[in-house]
Order: C-alpha cells, then sequence, then structure tokens
C-alpha cells in the first residue's frame, strides 16, 4: 500500500482531486483540521523517539497532558 498527501488551497481543485482519485479506484477523502494536526503531533512523537531526544516516559507524559486539556 502506498499513501500520497496532497495539500491544496482551492476547493475547487480538491475536489476535482478526490474524484480523479475515485475514478482511479483510490481511496480518497478530505482530512479534518484535527486530523491534520494529530498525525504532525504523531510524526514529531515518533521523530523524537527515533533521534533520542526523547525517551518513552516522556512520550507518556506529554500523551498524558494531551488527554486532559
Amino acid at each position: 500500500m502506498e499513501t500520497i498527501i496532497i495539500r491544496g488551497d482551492s476547493e475547487e481543485n480538491t475536489e476535482l482531486l478526490l474524484r480523479l482519485a475515485r475514478q482511479l479506484n483510490f481511496k480518497a477523502r478530505k482530512l479534518t483540521t484535527n486530523e491534520v494536526e494529530e498525525m504532525g503531533i504523531s510524526y514529531s512523537i515518533q521523530e523524537g523517539l527515533q533521534s533520542g531526544f526523547l525517551n518513552e516516559a516522556e512520550k507518556q507524559k506529554f500523551i498524558g497532558k494531551l488527554n486532559t486539556e
């Protein structure tokens, strides 16, 4: 499976790309702003763990703070 993320600034062009993707039998949908933010946070956490900048305890503490807000 391959994944492509395309970010556009035009609602009309976004809808065109979604229709084209569906015609080509790709699963496609628009992401909400919250979904995009959550993906960014997840990606940053993974990078922090891999680089050693963040350890598992710090990760859990950070995620715990997100859940309470």
